[in-house]
């Protein structure tokens, strides 16, 4: 009896369908949800949240009184200054739970081999003299470093990281012009004028933006006439040139603004981490800071206090 001989194309479709059966097709497998990250790691929770007093028993501090990178005026463990109330930052979206304290190795871990740097006044001087005293705790060979121009810094030979600070109160560059003048002197009161213009970055930093990997400007503690009074005052200048007409000096902060933010982003490299630091309200009661005023609480401020 003669075979049975199916065409070939006849075949195939059984072939496929057999394997179909065999091997049934599946989507491909999705990808597993994104995990949001970790309270504090959100670029909102730095402005979306409120301070909370921090739970008990508080912590001990983060580093000692016998910190190297202290100025001794400055230390206020040293001088046994009292604590202020201890407070942690609780983001909104983190269901009331606050931002863990820093980690000083894991943070140097995660900084290997970068440069970091604050540009800035006295706030950025703090924290920054802060966050040294608190990576040393993790680093028994840290040193302090001083270069490129830096007021203050240090380096940490078992990471290989920089942190350094540069001072540029106002960011933009001023200089003292005194009055040439003796009889205006008595005229108006004026001892002279700090020239500031508004779109030239100060020396201290125009020229180390390209050596850091993270750089966190601030400015706004000088802005006032405390720092600068009639007999001193700002007066601002655009491309060499005084600005018509003159400005105050709340006007002549947006244009320092305006000015250094623009500059930043054009001469910067787009690699760099570029942080803006803001600040909070001034608190002092009994005086200014440097008239005994003080702004150490036991608690946390009502709101209708920080309007007054």
């Amino acid at each position: 009896m003669p075979r049975l001989r199916l065409p070939l194309l006849l075949l195939l479709p059984i072939t496929l369908t057999t394997l179909w059966l065999l091997f049934p097709s599946s989507p491909p497998p999705l990808p597993p949800p994104l995990q949001p990250p970790p309270c504090g790691a959100a670029f909102s929770d730095a402005t979306a949240g409120r301070w909370v007093p921090t739970p008990e028993p508080a912590p001990p501090p983060l580093y000692s009184s016998s910190c190297p990178f202290h100025r001794n005026a400055w230390n206020c463990l040293r001088n046994n200054h009292p604590p202020v109330a201890a407070l942690s930052w609780a983001p909104s979206r983190c269901g009331g739970a606050a931002v863990p304290r820093i980690d000083a190795a894991a943070f140097l871990s995660a900084a290997r081999g970068r440069r970091i740097g604050f540009v800035g006044d006295s706030l950025s001087e703090n924290l920054v003299v802060a966050l040294l005293c608190t990576l040393r705790s993790a680093d028994d060979g840290a040193r302090k470093w001083k270069r490129r121009g830096a007021w203050r810094g240090g380096y940490f030979p078992r990471d290989d990281v920089v942190v350094a600070y540069h001072r540029a109160v106002l960011l933009a560059k001023y200089t003292w012009q005194p009055v040439e003048n003796p009889k205006e002197l008595h005229k108006d009161g004026k001892r002279g004028t700090y020239r500031v213009d508004v779109d030239i970055p100060a020396d201290d930093w125009v020229n180390v933006t390209r050596f850091y990997d993270v750089l966190i400007f601030n400015t706004g503690h000088w802005w006032g006439l405390d720092k600068f009074p009639k007999e001193t005052p700002l007066v601002f200048y655009r491309g060499g040139k005084p600005i018509e007409p003159p400005l105050d000096m709340h006007d002549g902060l947006k244009e320092v603004l305006q000015s250094m933010a623009s500059y930043i982003e054009r001469e910067v490299p787009s690699k760099t981490l570029k942080l803006w630091r803001t600040q909070s309200p001034r608190h002092f009661y009994g005086g200014e800071w440097d008239h005994n005023g003080s702004c150490v609480f036991d608690r946390l401020l009502q709101e209708h206090e920080v309007l007054l």
